[in-house]
């Protein structure tokens, strides 16, 4: 099995047959105002994760502030046992360092994958497959995992360890199966064993940030309809509140009155926010691939918030597929206990993008001010990697953004290294 597979082969398009589906380059601006040398102070605390594997358990701990860890549960789960992160916590803890028992049970669980988070497909008049899924709901499982390899700093591991390191990929392969094709067994039961699509997803960890590459080569030689496809969604346990920069909740809404929204009203959606009483998450799909939202016609809903804590990116309805056809998104799930400010105009927050230091800045308003960051930050030079409506951020020395926004809006933007 590849597990090198086709996410990183995307760019080589030359390699790929015509019809797959390639990453597009999303434009990139340089930014900031000043000079000065590469200077920064360093983190309170350490950038390095811990992490320890036990059989098919892997379990990741890192820093998400001074006082806070964040504490990762990647394993086979849902009802079709595919790999992927299942728990997602923090544990108090003052050391510099993060927690060397990863495996430690979090004392406020952010994420947990009883449901779908990467998510699956409804095919027209077949019912849902993958993920969490059983046909038509009954017993008969609609995918399998093929397998996964792990990789920390660019290398494979094998076998169980407990080590650090900066980051951490996992690499899985699944298998989709077919429910426009039910068979029955000997006996009597319905089962499915034609592939649909082959679906490889890499997980990248870095400190609180989980990015997310997924991509699908379907293998059916007569066309399905795919009636919905969620891909990225969130299992976020205890939400009371959301809010969607680009989207129809411009400022922290209860959770119980956010419900639907459509391309149309909203071309420039791609990121949802919620929260509870103890932390942030942050679930951002990228511009290139899926997230585009070609797949979606305007009248199509391309949000979604559930009554018991899960919402939705929703990337395709009602498109034919078939073998050859092939596609790919990629975001990136973020979570923060602490935001660098959340008031009534501003929400802005730092992650991981790229690999590179991100800082994600929305105006709830027309505002004008001045973020101080963080010492270890240094805003001098940048470049903008989405953005949308009118904001403008310009560097202030090595601490400080100036923002001004006529109205609501915001950017995110990757620090230099």
């Amino acid at each position: 099995m590849k597990f090198r597979f086709a996410i990183y082969l995307l760019a080589l398009c030359c390699a790929l047959p015509a019809a797959a589906c390639t990453d597009g380059e999303h434009g990139r601006k340089e930014g900031g105002k000043g000079s000065g040398n590469n200077d920064t102070d360093s983190r309170p605390y350490s950038e390095k994760m811990f992490v320890k594997r036990q059989g098919d358990d892997l379990y990741i701990s890192a820093k998400m502030d001074r006082s806070t860890d964040i504490v990762y549960w990647f394993k086979r789960c849902m009802f079709n046992e595919l790999y992927t992160f299942y728990r997602v916590g923090i544990i108090g803890n003052n050391d510099a360092v993060p927690t060397n028992k990863p495996e430690t049970q979090p004392e406020v669980v952010l994420n947990l994958a009883y449901s779908d988070n990467i998510g699956p497909f409804a095919v027209a008049g077949c019912g849902w497959c993958g993920a969490n899924h059983k046909y038509m709901e009954r017993t008969a499982r609609t995918a399998y995992n093929e397998g996964y390899a792990v990789f920390m700093d660019g290398n494979r591991i094998d076998g169980d360890l407990a080590v650090t390191a900066g980051q951490v990929e996992i690499e899985v392969e699944n298998v989709i199966l077919d429910p426009s094709r039910p068979y029955r067994n000997a006996a009597g039961e319905e089962e499915l064993r034609d592939v649909l699509c082959r679906e490889s997803v890499r997980y990248r960890i870095n400190r609180n940030n989980i990015e997310v590459a997924a991509s699908h080569r379907f293998c059916n030689p007569t066309p399905v309809t795919i009636a919905i496809y969620y891909g990225m969604q969130s299992m976020f346990e205890g939400e009371t509140h959301l809010f969607t920069p680009a989207g129809a909740y411009g400022d922290w809404t209860p959770a119980a009155d956010v419900s639907t929204f459509n391309k149309g009203q909203y071309p420039q959606f791609r990121r949802y926010l919620e929260k509870n009483t103890k932390a942030y998450q942050s679930t951002y799909l990228l511009p290139d691939g899926l997230g585009d939202h070609s797949r979606l016609g305007d009248n199509d809903i391309v949000f979604i918030n559930a009554s018991y804590g899960k919402s939705y990116h929703k990337l395709i309805a009602d498109k034919s597929m078939k073998e050859g056809d092939q596609i790919n998104w990629r975001g990136i799930y973020t979570w923060f206990v602490s935001p660098l400010a959340d008031d009534t105009e501003l929400l802005c927050y730092e992650g991981i993008a790229d690999g590179r230091t991100a800082i994600f800045i929305d105006c709830k308003k027309a505002c004008k001010r001045d973020l101080k960051l963080p010492s270890y930050l240094d805003a001098r030079k940048y470049e903008v990697l989405d953005s949308y409506s009118r904001v403008q951020v310009t560097a202030d020395g090595r601490h400080t953004l100036k923002i001004s926004a006529d109205a609501a809006g915001g950017s995110v933007l990757l620090l230099k290294k």
